[in-house]
């Protein structure tokens, strides 16, 4: 049965491809949703008429289409699937490098000039999501929730950034704006997250307690490394508090990254707050279950995506676009449910996206908790 679902889907795919309305831009339609149609990992489609719903949105397909428009067209059939790890990116995306890096065998591959911000659009508006610590954009003073406003006088873009210094105009609070000079790295994401998780590693004293903090941007060998230093460095100068940041970046992770803190007595003594948020998906969402079932520490922020299938990733025509597809079901061993429900904090704190003024509330509520009762939830979601 599963096989003539799927045979069906390619044989529609491939009969609409032989009309007589074919352009390049719905072959380029045609190609992505044939790797879509081979990948993806449920060959029922969650019961979705998939043939009709591809010729569906076929037919929204113009000739004069750019791939921009193409995208759009395809991410909202793939959308239909309701599923995790399923979307189409193009240049113009910051994922498109983001992933690209994720799965290059190279730290070198898929490299651009960064400053270490990480944008977000909201209301036809550029805000900073995140900033990566210790990036050109973090050294310039670009806080997370900034708005970001021109970049060397020109509407702000995030791929307008040169290998010279720019002028950045932000607003940290709608009101005030600042001119902020940056010269951004030719790196690829990938790199730049390795460099942020090791940057990040800091000690806040907070109400006379030392709390030890470190940000795991996505899973690597060098930022693993990166934690066990750091979590030895904060074992050796017996802090009283740790704050494990999640948010951000992409997954990945697995037990491995909870091992060093269960290696530590100290460290599994004292009181640990662990940051997720709606950006937290895939391994990361593992950790956070984890974290929850055994009792680790306190989770503060907001539920995490509830992304937890298996992504393979596809590049198609050229390097154009970028298929980060669902190929295989994601079933967390002895854990709740994480597709399509996420990980839900102890104690809730929304995130800043916009206007933060230079704060950041989970962080903030994180460090009052650890100063003033050990870590103990004053408010759960148990």
């Amino acid at each position: 049965m599963l096989q003539l679902v799927t045979s069906v889907a390619l044989l529609s795919v491939a009969g609409l491809a032989m009309g007589s309305d074919v352009c390049s831009a719905r072959r380029d339609y045609d190609e992505i949703v044939a790797a879509a149609t081979r990948k993806f990992y449920d060959q029922t489609f969650r019961g979705l008429d998939w043939p009709s719903r591809v010729e569906h949105y076929r037919k929204t397909v113009r000739c004069d289409d750019n791939e921009e428009s193409i995208a759009g067209r395809v991410n909202a059939l793939l959308s239909e699937l309701h599923a995790s790890h399923t979307a189409l990116y193009t240049r113009t995306d910051i994922d498109y490098w983001g992933l690209n890096s994720l799965f290059a065998p190279n730290l070198t591959d898929y490299a651009l000039n960064f400053s270490g911000i990480w944008p977000q659009q909201r209301d036809r508006q550029w805000y900073a999501k995140f900033v990566l610590e210790g990036s050109p954009a973090a050294r310039a003073g670009v806080r997370q929730g900034d708005r970001l406003m021109q970049l060397n006088g020109e509407p702000f873009s995030p791929f307008a950034f040169t290998a010279k210094v720019d002028s950045l105009l932000v607003s940290s609070d709608g009101k005030k704006r600042r001119l902020a000079s940056i010269q951004s790295t030719r790196i690829s994401v990938m790199q730049a997250f390795i460099d942020a998780s090791d940057a990040s590693r800091r000690t806040f004293t907070v109400r006379g307690k030392r709390v030890g903090y470190f940000h795991l941007w996505t899973a690597r060998d060098a930022i693993l490394q990166s934690l066990k230093a750091a979590l030895a460095e904060f074992d050796a100068a017996d802090i009283n508090g740790l704050v494990l940041d999640f948010r951000g970046g992409y997954g990945g992770t697995s037990p491995d990254y909870l091992a060093p803190l269960r290696a530590s007595a100290h460290l599994m003594s004292i009181p640990k707050v662990f940051l997720v948020d709606d950006s937290v998906r895939s391994g990361k969402e593992m950790l956070a279950a984890m974290i929850r079932k055994e009792k680790l520490g306190t989770l503060v922020g907001s539920r995490t995506a509830g992304g937890f299938l298996g992504a393979a990733p596809v590049r198609l025509l050229d390097d154009r676009y970028f298929l980060l597809i669902a190929a295989y079901g994601g079933v967390p061993l002895d854990l709740p449910a994480i597709e399509g429900v996420g990980v839900q904090p102890h104690v809730r704190v929304p995130p800043c996206r916009m206007l933060c003024a230079g704060k950041d509330p989970p962080l903030e509520k994180a460090l009052e908790l650890l100063a003033t009762n050990g870590g103990r939830r004053d408010s759960t979601t148990e």
